[in-house]
């Protein structure tokens, strides 16, 4: 079953990965034609500053699918360290957890804002808004499954009594 779930994980993560450099290439492409139509040709490009802003909000919430994969967000586990390490494990998951409840909250009314009536139709890039609401929602639907993954991941660590998993939690941060 956990072979299954890291599968899963890893899978998200790669899409995540793709996802995320593909809306980085858009707003670098945006950017810079925006920059030589308006200085080496004299005209500026209507869309491409929203189109940028766009981009940049689905990179957000794809690209936090990834730091969540490494549980890399900004954290200060100098507390937690100083816990013993059952314990240690279940503050872990319990903040893992409560990580899950967030973003299944942020994903319910992010689906109710992308569904609601409050969308408007973007003439510059000619769709409506909609589509750029709707990185929330899908963000964070890609991020429950990698907090689930996470989860299954530390509580197959307890039953297995391998600590090591909790021992290195937050030894990665620069000091």
């Amino acid at each position: 079953m956990i072979k299954t779930v890291k599968k899963i994980t890893q899978a998200v993560d790669f899409v995540a990965r793709l996802v995320s450099m593909f809306f980085v290439l858009c707003v670098l492409v945006f950017m810079t034609s925006q920059v030589f139509f308006r200085y080496v040709l004299n005209s500026s490009l209507q869309w491409s500053e929203e189109a940028s802003i766009w981009a940049m909000i689905w990179m957000v919430f794809i690209g936090s699918v990834v730091v969540v994969r490494r549980w890399e967000h900004i954290y200060i586990p100098t507390a937690v360290k100083l816990l013993p390490i059952k314990i240690r494990s279940l503050v872990i998951i319990f903040t893992k957890i409560l990580v899950l409840i967030f973003l299944c909250v942020l994903c319910w009314y992010g689906w109710g804002i992308v569904n609601g009536n409050s969308n408007a139709f973007s003439h510059n890039i000619g769709v409506s808004t909609a589509w750029a609401k709707a990185s929330v929602p899908i963000g964070c639907a890609m991020m429950i499954v990698i907090t689930l993954g996470a989860i299954a991941e530390d509580l197959e660590a307890i039953f297995k009594k391998d600590w090591a998993r909790f021992e290195e939690y937050g030894s990665h941060d620069a000091v």
